[in-house]
């Protein structure tokens, strides 16, 4: 993994920070190479008042490593860089890389690339810093969760960036949140009509199943599944837009997880090395303020957005005691699924529905 301080930035670049306001030719697109690629695309994550992540999976057919040059700007033309620094991207972290920049100025845009050594870079993707602590600004915020690639196309990336891009800059989207189930684990599920997914999710490398169901078990499993969740071009683009702050619902490791367990069947498995491997490629693939520590990945954090937000990130499944209802039993009683109704409920005891 490749996390750094602007400081350790700085040291690596070395003279090229001390003509740093020298102009830079540079193109604003994606340079077509005829080996460097990154089909993931590039993203930025976890934005603090003075840093954030940068994010990028680069990818040369034969070649266990990549090396990579990471270069920040606050113009879009990348006439002045702020910051350069080298990076190489490996196997052992299925190329992709990520960059801490710190000692930055609050409540701005960045724009960001990666260029490869033999000409080609990716995109050029635009994030923002937290606004001061004191910054009274209104917050534009976008949220998302249970993102399911077979249930349908993610078009709404697509027309959120389209309604953004036409309003005034002061009434822009500053950051997403993604609440979780950023990706889904399983498939081979039907909809109720007996209709399959819009979607057919490509075959894992391994998986486990039960005969109808199949979902993945191994670390190859889980990074085909970011593969092909971050192969979508609406996904990228918003990731490359904005920068986003996630947490995890439980589809990240195992349907309606419960700590390390899954609950496939009626009774729930424990399986510690599955949730490690999902652990690791969230961290992989996630750009988000945590440590590499994938056997005990700890994302709970938090973050502040000027003078009106505290936002408190949480983890709801590593932690939780088991279900306490028997599975099945909310359908067997007939029970509204509504929380507000099961509210309702419990909140009048003998007396709802006159007794």
């Amino acid at each position: 993994m490749n996390d750094f301080k602007r400081r350790q930035f700085l040291q690596i670049a070395g003279t090229f920070m001390l003509s740093a306001g020298l102009p830079v030719r540079a193109a604003q697109q994606a340079t077509v190479s005829p080996a460097l690629s990154f089909p993931q695309g590039i993203a930025s994550g976890d934005p603090q008042t003075d840093s954030v992540i940068l994010w990028a999976r680069a990818i040369v057919p034969g070649q266990d490593t990549v090396a990579l040059t990471v270069q920040l700007s606050e113009t879009e033309n990348f006439a002045e860089v702020v910051v350069e620094a080298q990076l190489t991207a490996g196997a052992d972290s299925d190329f992709t890389v990520r960059a801490y920049i710190d000692e930055l100025q609050a409540g701005r845009h960045y724009y960001y690339r990666f260029l490869g050594a033999d000409g080609g870079q990716s995109i050029v993707g635009r994030t923002m810093t937290a606004p001061a602590v004191d910054d009274i600004r209104p917050v534009n915020l976008a949220f998302a969760s249970c993102q399911n690639y077979e249930q349908g196309y993610f078009g709404a990336w697509s027309r959120m960036i389209t309604e953004d891009r036409g309003k005034p800059e002061q009434e822009q989207i500053q950051f997403v949140l993604h609440l979780g189930d950023f990706i889904y684990e399983r498939y081979g599920y039907e909809d109720n009509d007996g209709q399959r997914y819009v979607r057919k999710l490509p075959e894992y490398p391994d998986s486990d199943s039960d005969g109808e169901l199949y979902w993945a078990d191994t670390l190859a499993d889980y990074r085909h599944l970011y593969h092909t969740y971050l192969a979508d071009p609406h996904l990228q683009a918003a990731r490359a837009r904005w920068p986003f702050v996630c947490t995890w619902d439980d589809h990240e490791f195992s349907n309606n997880s419960v700590q390390d367990f899954s609950t496939y069947g009626d009774k729930p498995v424990r399986q510690p090395k599955r949730k490690t491997a999902a652990h690791q490629a969230w961290f992989e693939y996630i750009p988000a303020l945590v440590e590499d520590n994938p056997a005990d990945l700890r994302i709970y954090r938090s973050l502040r957005w000027g003078q009106h937000i505290d936002l408190l990130l949480t983890d709801l499944r590593s932690y939780r005691s088991h279900h306490p209802l028997p599975k099945g039993l909310v359908k067997e009683l007939k029970l509204p699924t509504t929380p507000s109704e099961l509210v309702e409920i419990f909140d009048a005891g003998k007396n709802y529905n006159n007794g």
